[in-house]
């Protein structure tokens, strides 16, 4: 599967989730389509769009470079639908720890903001994420794929995996038997997480067992008038766009700020 092809099929399955969202039995909570901030989210769509280009066509070859001598040898030589099934579960256990991080680190949280200020989760609410985000999700989990010698034909599908099961996580609808939730993570599981008061709970997109291990799982029911949004800013925190795009960098500037006055003492006379 080339590159192009992943991201065709990725647009494909963002319209059959749309449609999914407009039959009334299958939906979560009750939303009309023309929903407030649509616009805002479409915007996202074709930001996270030409992060994922930029990174198959300007990273990839790069990373296609870190294949380790010997364990290159030995993955390559599984069969094609066993190296699949590794390269899944290492894409989706280092996604999941470059999730918490995000959440961990007060420089990447000011970007991860972004994901976490969709008031309503629906078909787009998976690509609300700022260009850094994506292309540091992208890098960072391809990476040891490349250096345990996956080639492109087992990458590019994974990704289109991982990127359904995000886009089933974060969607409108209420598909799911509770027994998948033994293995695999579910809408109701992941909308937890966008829920300020449980934000710090499943992390993980594909497997629930890192949330498990980790001791970040929990299984409950949300209401369909939940609110989401950024927690202790759910109001306050920019929808339009161009707010939201400058928002990182002016916390940023900020947190510099902060540093600066901490280092510096009343009167410009500078700590020891």
């Amino acid at each position: 599967m080339s590159p192009l092809l992943s991201v065709l099929v990725v647009a494909s399955l963002f319209l059959v989730v749309a449609g999914l969202e407009r039959i009334p039995r299958l939906r979560f909570a009750p939303t009309p389509f023309l929903r407030r901030y649509l616009a805002t989210d479409a915007a996202w769509y074709l930001v996270a769009t030409t992060a994922n280009v930029v990174a198959a066509f300007v990273f990839l070859p790069q990373l296609s470079r870190l294949a380790i001598p010997g364990i290159a040898d030995a993955v390559g030589a599984l069969p094609w639908f066993v190296r699949l099934g590794v390269a899944i579960v290492v894409y989706d256990f280092v996604a999941f720890a470059v999730h918490l991080l995000l959440h961990r680190s007060e420089a990447l949280w000011s970007v991860h903001k972004v994901h976490h200020s969709s008031l309503q989760l629906d078909w787009l609410a998976t690509t609300r994420a700022h260009m850094f985000e994506n292309l540091v999700r992208q890098v960072a989990a391809q990476a040891p794929l490349f250096a345990l010698g996956m080639t492109a034909t087992t990458v590019a599908p994974t990704l289109v995996i991982y990127a359904a099961f995000a886009l089933y996580g974060h969607s409108n609808l209420r598909v799911g038997p509770r027994w998948l939730e033994g293995v695999f993570v579910t809408p109701r599981l992941h909308r937890l997480h966008h829920i300020p008061a449980t934000s710090q709970h499943n992390f993980a997109t594909i497997l629930t067992v890192w949330d498990r291990l980790f001791g970040r799982y929990i299984a409950l029911d949300s209401s369909p008038f939940a609110r989401f949004g950024v927690p202790g800013a759910i109001d306050e925190y920019p929808q339009r766009f161009v707010a939201a795009f400058r928002q990182p960098f002016r916390e940023a500037r900020a947190r510099s700020r902060r540093e600066i006055c901490n280092h510096v003492g009343v009167g410009g006379v500078q700590r020891g």
